[in-house]
């Protein structure tokens, strides 16, 4: 916003020096950008935040000069001579929800010209092309009040009245209309239009219609001063692709207290100017904004400053920004907001408003305080630290970390054919998405993995490793809030061709290896894997991950049927895995025991036993540890063999068990007898044969 110097100073008792207040300004907010001599007069070019509409104005600025150095303001003094009354002209608002008051007032026998010198002057330092003595006189105001304004020609207005409202609210569907830029505009349903008896005369607080235009031959005016939902004005605006210095002004909040000032204000103008009747003003004003209190207290001022400052310091600032303030009791205060500050609505505004007029270079600087929170509190310390471990190790494995949003679509439970009654069902949904792949937050993380892979492999990468720790969020009946659960997920990606190596590192048991290498780490035991009913798994190939017969995660290979659905231009094989961390860290967190190594050596069975096809290896775990011989120190499948020598619909597990006393050396009899009755309950209970 340009503002002349010599204009403001006009609205200010006392004296002002220009580099002082435009520094001042600069550090209480309001940057000059630069200043220009124009014609004479220096020119302030102000960088004018969104939020501080009230101060898109000569008054509004001189506002804030007037807080900043304590001194008072002079605003226009004016008084309009012999106000004529018309009963005849109406003013009517079919939708007060979108205009909350709407002024006007009719001005007769003007003589349209040229405006004066001094005026054009002022209009064209600001940035405003001068077109003639009313029209000039509007932006005027709009200039000195920060209120726009409009000037009809009253003779073009049919029916002897104007309206407010919408299309719709007309009974309407679309309108057309041709606005000052001579543009013919097609406006839609629920815009707001200003009009006369028969036709729309003007786009609300955007731009006036050329119907209704002020020319050389206009001698009868309608001076409109109104207040607009600005979010309807910026709605129609955009849509339109108008920007205005009135939409400009109305999209952010003008002052509706003020409006009728500046009406009149502008009436006085035209009446010293043109030489013209002024009639009496017709207020309709149905909606009333109430007036916004804010509850502060002092000792929460200060605190967000940094500085103290006492009570009637504070008391004296707010007073010099015209915010009345009464006390509440021994603690609190209440502010009383002025209708032109749209900005303020919270404690801390008020306590930046002191900050500000205080003066921010006047805050000494200082450390701020160390907070202790962290390092005190010992829980976050140890889950922070637990994450970062299982961080560092994938990525020292050679797995790179994936970042995503925390949304995903609902047709990404469908791809997994997540079943309706399952938990991951429990979403939350955004009220406002920026697109339908990501209208509601996550319940799993695998999703957002696998489109990582898609992309990836759509750039020519062949394999994969990813992983990524994030949360995902479940919806909690009847709370507010979700709740938040930190998961990990793996993938890992290969395309199905031919390895020079004999071990691939990419197939599910290396994935099964690398979970339970975390699972070492943390000291973990007491781990089982059972057969996954996961629907999006391979049903051969996957596994349900359990601890203490608590299921944590799931791990394997994802189901050609779900395959099919992605796109991927050939079939590669992805192992994923996904574990709850939450669970996981409490595992973490169990007392662990320590006993001492055995220095006596231990001696190795191999059995292989031939069982169904489908019969799942973790019941031999199962039954071993059933046993319950304190002699048995380790167990591991090393084999499982289909094929030549073992009959149809079988197949071959070998296994290896370790035995080992802690304070003899066992005899090789002694071995015999255990691992005899051991393998007798195994097949006992399984209905195996041994394989010999």
């Amino acid at each position: 916003m340009k503002v002349p110097f010599s204009w403001l100073t006009e609205y200010i008792e006392g004296e002002i020096e220009l580099k002082r207040t435009s520094d001042a300004l600069t550090m209480a907010g309001l940057e000059v950008g630069a200043i220009e001599e124009v014609d004479g007069d220096a020119v302030l070019d102000l960088e004018i935040t969104p939020n501080r509409a009230d101060c898109l104005s000569i008054i509004g600025i001189a506002r804030e000069i007037k807080a900043i150095f304590g001194l008072k303001i002079k605003k226009p003094s004016f008084k309009i001579k012999k106000e004529l009354k018309d009963n005849k002209f109406t003013i009517s608002i079919a939708n007060p929800e979108l205009c909350y008051r709407y002024a006007g007032r009719i001005v007769r026998d003007v003589k349209i010209s040229p405006s004066p010198q001094w005026l054009k002057k002022r209009l064209e330092a600001s940035g405003i092309r001068s077109i003639n003595n009313v029209v000039d006189i509007t932006n005027y105001v709009l200039l000195e009040y920060g209120h726009p304004l409009h000037a009809f020609d009253l003779d073009r207005i049919e029916g002897y009245q104007i309206r407010v409202g919408t299309p719709e609210a007309f009974g309407k569907s679309m309108e057309e209309i041709v606005t000052l830029d001579g543009v013919k505009r097609k406006i839609n349903h629920d815009d707001l239009l200003i009009w006369d008896g028969a036709k729309p005369v003007a786009v609300a607080g955007i731009m006036g219609g050329a119907n209704t235009e002020v020319t050389d031959k206009t001698t009868n005016i309608l001076i409109e001063s109104a207040y607009f939902k600005p979010e309807r004005i910026r709605k129609t605006s955009k849509r339109l692709g108008i920007s205005t210095e009135a939409s400009y002004r109305f999209e952010r909040g003008t002052d509706i207290e003020t409006l009728k000032e500046a009406l009149d204000r502008a009436a006085f103008l035209i009446q010293e100017l043109t030489g013209g009747t002024v009639y009496e003003a017709i207020d309709v004003y149905p909606v009333k904004i109430p007036e916004k209190k804010i509850l502060f207290s002092m000792e929460k001022i200060c605190k967000f400053i940094g500085v103290t400052l006492k009570d009637k310091e504070v008391l004296r600032i707010l007073e010099l920004l015209e915010i009345n303030v009464t006390k509440k009791d021994e603690k609190f205060y209440i502010a009383s907001i002025p209708t032109h500050r749209h900005d303020l609505a919270i404690e801390e505004d008020i306590a930046e408003e002191v900050a500000r007029i205080y003066g921010y270079d006047t805050i000494p600087a200082q450390m701020p305080s160390a907070f202790k929170y962290v390092t005190e509190n010992h829980e976050l310390t140890k889950k922070r630290k637990f994450l970062n471990l299982i961080r560092d190790y994938l990525i020292s494995l050679g797995y790179s970390e994936a970042v995503n949003f925390s949304f995903m679509s609902p047709d990404d439970l469908n791809v997994f054919g997540i079943s309706e009654n399952d938990i991951r069902r429990h979403y939350i949904s955004l009220v406002n998405p920026l697109r339908q792949e990501e209208s509601i937050m996550r319940t799993m993380l695998l999703p957002s993995l696998l489109k990582n892979t898609e992309k990836n492999t759509a750039r020519g990468i062949e394999n994969l490793r990813l992983f990524e720790i994030g949360k995902v969020f479940i919806a909690q009946e009847g709370a507010s809030l979700p709740q938040e659960i930190v998961h990990l997920g793996i993938i890992t990606k290969k395309e199905e061709i031919k390895s020079s190596f004999k071990d691939d590192p990419y197939d599910f048991y290396a994935l099964k290896g690398l979970i339970e290498g975390v699972f070492r780490h943390f000291k973990i035991n007491n781990i089982r894997y059972i057969r996954s009913n996961e629907a999006f798994l391979h049903p051969g190939q996957s596994a349900d991950i359990l601890i203490k017969g608590e299921k944590i995660g799931f791990i394997g290979v994802i189901s050609p049927e779900v395959l099919s659905k992605l796109d991927f231009k050939t079939k590669p094989f992805i192992c994923m895995a996904e574990i709850d961390l939450n669970r996981l860290f409490s595992f973490a967190e169990a007392e662990i025991k320590y006993k001492p190594f055995s220095t006596y050596p231990a001696v190795k069975r191999d059995t292989a036993l031939i069982l169904p096809i489908d019969f799942e290896s973790q019941r031999i775990f199962d039954i071993i540890k059933s046993f319950d011989n304190e002699l048995i120190e380790n167990v591991f499948i090393f084999d499982i063999y289909q094929g030549k020598g073992i009959p149809e619909g079988k197949k071959s597990i070998a296994f290896r068990i370790t035995y080992r006393a802690s304070d003899r050396t066992l005899t090789a009899e002694e071995v015999e007898n255990i691992h005899n009755n051991l393998i007798g309950k195994i097949i006992a209970e399984t209905g195996a044969a041994l394989r010999i």
